[in-house]
């Protein structure tokens, strides 16, 4: 269903990733944690359609949070960027089959890469705030530490939270001060991390991340039963 809201804050995030808080207005928004939104807006007389994911808890009613990066030339994001402001009304309507349930296991994996991380940040509010018996495992690849999306967060998270674990790997360190795991995600890191190879995975990433998640996990015997991904590259 189609409803209109509001753009009630919008925050850089990172250097090239800004997250938007849209109103509700009290309708009936019903989401799951991983899903996303087609974001519809009217530029230059004319409507266009965008596709974000959702970061927010779904048992938030009140609001939805999406988080944007400015990349390549989707008008819609362009537009979010660099004219959008508090107090714009869009219209938005839930779809995708990319989502996690607390029935669905009790033991998740998230592999993330770049802005990969929006639908899985969903999943992480959601397990800390309202999935009591879920434990859960994040494992995040950026190119730098400044790309670390919701860092304080995640960090602040998993500190507070013992059912939930964070993995961050730089793939592109450079001469930035960090200490932490660098390179891509691969299965020499899940085995050294304690990985939980029983769990079900969720991926998001790029194209090639993704194929490369898929042949790791297949090749660590996870069957294709406990694998979720989304791409949309």
């Amino acid at each position: 269903m189609r409803i209109t809201v509001k753009i009630s804050a919008i925050s850089q995030e990172t250097p090239t990733i800004k997250s938007f808080r849209l109103d509700l207005g009290g309708q009936d928004f019903e989401y799951r944690s991983g899903q996303w939104v087609d974001f519809f807006v009217r530029i230059d007389g004319a409507e266009a359609v965008g596709g974000y994911s959702i970061t927010s808890n779904p048992t938030h009613k009140e609001y939805i949070d999406l988080a944007i990066k400015l990349e390549g030339y989707g008008v819609v994001t362009q537009h979010l960027h660099n004219n959008a402001r508090v107090g714009d009304e869009v219209d938005i309507q839930v779809g995708g089959d990319f989502y996690y349930t607390r029935d669905m296991a009790d033991s998740i994996v998230l592999l993330g890469g770049g802005i990969g991380l929006t639908p899985l940040m969903s999943i992480l509010r959601y397990v800390d705030e309202d999935a009591p018996n879920t434990r859960l495992a994040l494992v995040y690849s950026v190119q730098s530490p400044t790309d670390l999306l919701f860092r304080d967060e995640l960090e602040s998270m998993s500190e507070r939270n013992p059912r939930i674990s964070n993995v961050f790997s730089i793939t592109r360190p450079g001469n930035g001060a960090w200490e932490g795991r660098t390179g891509r995600i691969d299965s020499k890191m899940l085995t050294d991390e304690g990985i939980d190879l029983d769990a079900l995975f969720f991926i998001c990433g790029p194209p090639e991340m993704i194929q490369n998640m898929l042949a790791m996990l297949r090749g660590l015997g996870v069957p294709e039963s406990r694998i979720r991904y989304e791409q949309w590259w």
